[in-house]
């Protein structure tokens, strides 16, 4: 099939077309999906990304900006569809920058996250897992029980805006419902809308954070200023009628704002009868189902003794760190908010774990002078940021601890500190992804390296 070049750049100085023009439609043909979901085509002698689209499909686009290496289009319509895609379960899909991979079937979703999981390995961090176990996947909808949510005030009427980020751009864009969040939070759009309707300039709360508990919830609103009675009244009847206790956080803080005792704030992981309470504003997994799964299976491949002293680098809320204490001589967990030790201190003691010990710790830093550090582990679980935990991993390494776990949010950094590892004298033997953010393109993933003999 013949096809006509993109037109790149602004068109010729002799040309009769106005300069700020709309580019020429384009046929592209998708050739596979990049790392951030985006289909891939080549034209012109360039990559082009096109964001909805899928590999195999022959998609009309209009081009949106020409960089140095590459360009960027908008997907018009689609003339050749591949037998992959689906239609959106959201409404407000093809505007919201939530979710980027509603169009493509969930069985597909997880096998691309694979991919693109295992080929980061490859290229980064020259790994092969020994064994790619099954998927950890969960349901594709209401899986999420935390979710930060923008709040504006249009200048022209004075009416509210909530929702989320609208798709490539910082503007807001006003929600119905989301289909993602967990069902008590369906109504939660309409209802603090409206609410912020009746107290008449809101320009002081920027953004409100949902967080489901099994039981009880939290809606915590960030404000820039103190509210003023009126408009206090008007949320803590919105919290109650979405059964949620309302919180305020400022710059000193997060305060409870609702009437009488709040309801505890906790999440179970029934296998290894374990409670864990959490409060507003603290990191929770936001997909209840997967991380039990997620928990389990780090506990199967570890397979912790009666005789093994564990280390938990980044341990947050104790999410693993109690079920191993369940199963291991000794744990040590190791957390760089204070607020966060404290928080996993008191779950382990509220389940009467008395074989933890919680430490604070900047894990970017050199801790060898710490007494913990120098009681050496038969076993290591690290689940760090986005950004990795090299420096972490540079200064286990001397423990030559049996196995560790490395939970991994960015494959990018899993496969530069696995590198590290390898270099240690450990085999990469069991990996696999997590579909923790179904119909995003964010990947998880569970690597076991134990140490070759």
């Amino acid at each position: 099939m013949s096809r006509r070049p993109i037109r790149f750049g602004g068109p010729a100085r002799a040309s009769s077309r106005r300069q700020n023009a709309t580019p020429d439609l384009e046929e592209l043909q998708i050739e596979r999906l990049s790392h951030e979901g985006r289909g891939v085509a080549r034209a012109a002698g360039k990559t082009v990304f096109v964001a909805g689209a899928l590999p195999g499909e022959r998609v009309r686009a209009r081009l949106l900006a020409d960089r140095s290496r590459y360009c960027e289009a908008e997907m018009l319509e689609v003339l050749e569809a591949s037998p992959d895609r689906t239609e959106p379960g959201c409404s407000h899909y093809r505007q919201c920058g939530g979710c980027d991979l509603q169009h493509l079937r969930p069985q597909r979703q997880i096998a691309f996250k694979q991919e693109q999981a295992l080929d980061q390995l490859s290229r980064l961090g020259k790994l092969a897992p020994e064994h790619v176990e099954a998927p950890l996947v969960s349901l594709p909808w209401h899986y999420r029980r935390s979710a930060r949510i923008g709040i504006n005030q249009l200048q022209r009427n004075a009416e509210p805006l909530v929702g989320f980020r609208r798709r490539a751009s910082n503007k807001l864009l006003a929600i119905e419902q989301c289909e993602v969040l967990d069902p008590r939070a369906q109504t939660l759009f309409v209802q603090l809308r409206q609410a912020l309707a009746e107290c008449g300039d809101i320009k002081q709360i920027t953004h409100a954070q949902v967080q489901y508990g099994d039981q009880a919830g939290a809606l915590t609103l960030r404000v820039k200023k103190a509210l003023d009675d009126s408009t206090r009244t008007r949320l803590q009847a919105c919290a109650e009628a979405l059964e949620l206790e309302l919180y305020i956080e400022s710059d000193a803080g997060i305060r409870y704002a609702g009437k009488g005792t709040p309801a505890p704030l906790q999440y179970s992981l029934p296998a290894y009868d374990v409670v864990l309470d959490f409060a507003p504003g603290d990191f929770l997994q936001v997909n209840a189902d997967l991380n039990r799964q997620m928990v389990s299976r780090a506990l199967d491949w570890l397979a912790p003794t009666a005789q093994d002293r564990v280390l938990d680098l980044f341990c947050g809320l104790g999410n693993f760190t109690l079920p191993l204490a369940r199963h291991s001589a000794e744990v040590v967990g190791i957390e760089g908010s204070a607020e966060m030790v404290e928080r996993a201190t008191a779950n382990a003691r509220r389940n009467g774990l008395g074989n933890v010990r919680i430490y604070r710790q900047d894990l970017s830093q050199d801790f060898r002078h710490q007494g913990w550090y120098r009681g050496g582990f038969d076993l290591i679980l690290l689940d760090p940021p986005r950004t990795g935990a090299r420096e972490a991993v540079q200064q286990l390494t001397q423990y030559r601890a049996r196995r560790v776990l490395y939970v991994a949010c960015n494959p990018a950094a899993l496969a530069r500190d696995g590198a590290e590892l390898a270099a240690a004298g450990y085999r990469l033997s069991r990996f696999c992804v997590m579909d923790m953010f179904p119909h995003t393109a964010h990947v998880e993933a569970l690597a076991l390296f134990e140490l070759a003999p």
